[in-house]
C-alpha cells in the first residue's frame, strides 16, 4: 500500500503562510520563483514544526529537477544497472573495434612487430614502435569508443547493453540526443575513463539526477525506460 501523498505549507517572503500544497503545486511555485532553497516549510498538521527547504529530500530533488529543466516523469537510472550496462558496452566496443585495431598494427614491417614482441618481454631502451604510431593507435581507440556510444545513442537513445537493462539516454525534453550531443557525450566519457581514471564518473553520486560528468557536458540524462 503506497503512502499518502504529503502536503506542505510554505512561508512566503511577505511572512504569509501558503498551502497546503502537494509536490506538483510546489513545482509550479518554484518555477514561478514563489518558493525555493531559502523557503521555510512545514508539513501539513498543526504540530508540524517549521523547517528549512533542505531538510526535505523530496523538495531538494524537486528543486534540482526544475533547475535542470528535465521532465518530472523521467526516472533516473539506478546505479547498479547503469554500471553493468557501462561495463558490458565497453566490452562490446572492444570486440567491435579490435579487428581494425590489430589490422592497423600489422601495417608495420614484420621485423618491427617481432622486435616489439621481444621488447614487451624485456622492456629495455626505447620501444620499437614509434611513439607517433602508438599515439595514433590510442587516438583511434578513443574515437572508436566515442563513436560506438554516439552512434547507438543518436540512433536509438540506448546501446545494446542499455536495451537489455531497460535504460536510455535522453535530453531534458525526454528525446534521444542529437548526434552532436551524443558524440560530445561519448568523447567526454572517453576522456573520463582513459585520461582521468574514471574520477568524473563519481559526480553521479552528488546530484539527484545521478548525472555524470559526460551527461552534464552533453546535457543528457540516463533514465529508466
Amino acid at each position: 500500500m503506497s503512502p499518502e501523498p504529503r502536503a506542505y505549507f510554505v512561508r512566503g517572503e511577505d511572512g504569509v503562510e501558503y498551502g497546503p500544497a502537494d509536490l506538483a503545486e510546489l513545482r509550479e511555485w518554484v518555477r514561478e520563483n514563489r518558493a525555493g532553497i531559502d523557503t521555510s516549510v512545514r508539513l501539513e498538521g498543526t504540530l508540524a514544526p517549521w523547517k528549512v527547504w533542505q531538510d526535505y529530500p523530496e523538495l531538494v530533488a524537486l528543486l534540482a529537477e526544475v533547475q535542470a529543466g528535465v521532465r518530472p516523469d523521467l526516472v533516473p537510472a539506478p546505479f547498479v544497472p547503469r554500471l553493468l550496462a557501462g561495463i558490458a558496452d565497453i566490452f562490446l566496443a572492444f570486440i567491435l573495434f579490435s579487428p581494425l585495431f590489430f589490422a592497423s598494427i600489422f601495417t608495420l614491417p614484420p621485423e618491427t612487430i617481432v622486435q616489439e614482441y621481444y621488447w614487451s618481454l624485456n622492456p629495455v631502451g626505447p620501444a620499437p614502435i614509434p611513439l607517433s604510431f602508438q599515439a595514433a593507435l590510442e587516438l583511434f581507440w578513443q574515437l572508436g569508443f566515442a563513436l560506438y556510444f554516439a552512434g547507438f545513442h543518436a540512433a536509438h537513445g540506448r546501446t545494446p547493453a542499455k536495451s537489455i537493462l531497460r535504460l536510455r539516454v535522453v535530453d531534458a525534453a525526454g528525446n534521444k540526443p542529437t548526434f552532436v550531443k551524443a558524440l560530445l557525450r561519448g568523447l567526454a566519457l572517453a576522456i573520463s575513463l582513459f585520461f582521468l581514471i574514471g574520477i568524473p564518473l563519481t559526480y553521479a553520486f552528488l546530484n539527484p539526477q545521478r548525472r555524470t560528468f559526460h551527461d552534464c557536458v552533453a546535457g543528457t540524462y540516463v533514465v529508466k525506460q
